[in-house]
C-alpha cells in the first residue's frame, strides 16, 4: 500500500466518494498510472471529470477472454454472480459477451 500525499485532495473527493475510491483516484493522479479499476457509477463519473482512465472488472475479464487467458466470460459472470453477489444489467451482459463472441 502506498500512501497518499495530498490529503486535501482526498477530502474534497470525500463529499462525492468513500475514502477507498477518493485515494484511488488521488493516488492514480499522483503516479499518473494509465488507468484505475473501478466499478460504481459515481466514483467512475468523478474520474472522467479528473480525466483519469477506467476499467471495471468486466473490461479486465473481458481483456482475458480476448486474449485466451481464460475460456469462457459466461462462466466467469456466473461464477461472480453466484459467490460474490455481482449484479450485471442483462442487457450490458449480452453486448459484453457478443463482443468477446460468446
Amino acid at each position: 500500500m502506498r500512501p497518499v500525499h495530498n490529503a486535501a485532495f482526498v477530502t474534497a473527493l470525500r463529499g462525492e466518494l468513500d475514502r477507498g475510491e477518493a485515494e484511488a483516484l488521488v493516488l492514480a493522479t499522483e503516479m499518473d498510472v494509465g488507468c484505475v479499476l473501478l466499478d460504481e457509477r459515481e466514483a467512475r463519473r468523478v474520474a472522467r471529470r479528473l480525466e483519469i482512465p477506467v476499467t471495471g472488472v468486466l473490461g479486465i475479464l473481458s481483456r482475458a477472454r480476448l486474449q485466451g487467458t481464460i475460456s469462457s466470460l459466461s462462466d466467469v459472470i456466473s461464477r461472480l454472480r453466484e459467490e460474490a453477489g455481482f449484479w450485471i444489467a442483462p442487457a450490458l451482459e449480452k453486448d459484453i459477451l457478443r463482443q468477446v463472441g460468446e
